[in-house]
């Protein structure tokens, strides 16, 4: 049996390890997957510690496939590093929804990967050539609990996440994770556990993403995966059509398409992110690149 490996940020919170952990859990037909952590959350010198650490297992490691998963600036540089120290054929995975580097003659050796047709399109000039596979989702289906009417955010502590501009919106029951503190009126939850955050998406009366960017933000297929309402930026490309849409800055709009959001057709607009499907795009690229390679040794 064939083994890949999952290169990048297992212990940090986010999208990007919620993509790992699901590909690691369901590997295409064929294959073992295991997984590389290249984050810590206790500073520069330990996440400099993690990233020499995860050079060394890829370097010795006794892989058929390496996926790597990236983000831009630092985390491309870093993974990149990796990348050019593998004993086997790198898949890049770009999972940034802010990536400007010039990176043609960097990839030319990888097989690229984002996360739409119009990632790849948009980001053509930068990367060169790429193949793309929507994020996957694993929904997790909680029994007896009922839609509430609280408004719900989920994503770090960073203004990209639009944080201060939902806050400004004066909504009734805000519930926030990610952060310690928040103004009055708004509920702080901090950092939930897999399970409570599947406990939130259940019962949440709509789920809002006011991001100044995004790549495929798997918070929205997660809501949607269970039925949540979302109504999201204007910034985030590729959303489907039963996801509300609102120019950011527009805080009418915000408090109105929150106020109604669309509830019909939600899981269905998701129905081709799910992991079955997901996990055999992913077969059929890693087996095109073991036999590719084996064709010319």
């Amino acid at each position: 049996m064939r083994r890949v490996v999952h290169v990048g940020p297992l212990m940090a919170p986010g999208g990007m390890a919620s993509v790992i952990e699901t590909l690691a859990a369901n590997p295409p037909e064929g294959w073992r997957a295991s997984s590389c952590n290249t984050f810590s959350r206790r500073g520069k010198l330990q996440k400099l510690r993690r990233w020499r650490i995860a050079k060394n297992e890829i370097k010795n490691g006794n892989f058929d496939l390496i996926h790597i998963h990236s983000a831009s600036d630092w985390s491309y540089k870093r993974k990149l590093s990796i990348a050019k120290i593998a004993n086997a054929p790198v898949i890049f995975h770009i999972h940034s929804g802010k990536f400007d580097i010039d990176t043609k003659s960097d990839l030319d050796d990888y097989q690229v990967v984002c996360l739409s047709p119009s990632w790849s399109e948009k980001l053509k000039p930068l990367i060169g050539d790429s193949i793309s596979v929507p994020n996957p989702v694993n929904p997790r289906f909680i029994s007896g609990l009922q839609r509430g009417n609280f408004t719900l955010l989920m994503g770090r502590n960073d203004p990209v996440k639009g944080h201060a501009f939902a806050y400004s919106l004066g909504l009734e029951d805000l519930r926030v994770t990610g952060v310690e503190t928040a103004p009055e009126g708004v509920t702080a939850l901090g950092w939930v556990s897999e399970e409570e955050k599947w406990n939130l998406l259940h019962t949440a009366g709509c789920l809002i993403v006011p991001s100044k960017y995004e790549g495929q933000p798997m918070v929205i297929l997660e809501a949607l995966s269970v039925g949540c309402p979302v109504v999201a930026s204007n910034n985030i490309p590729d959303l489907p059509d039963c996801v509300r849409v609102v120019d950011l800055g527009d805080e009418g709009g915000w408090r109105d398409a929150i106020a109604n959001p669309i509830t019909e057709g939600l899981e269905e607009a998701v129905a081709k992110h799910h992991v079955e499907i997901v996990s055999k795009q992913w077969g059929e690229i890693y087996d095109r690149i073991i036999d590719s390679r084996a064709s010319i040794e």
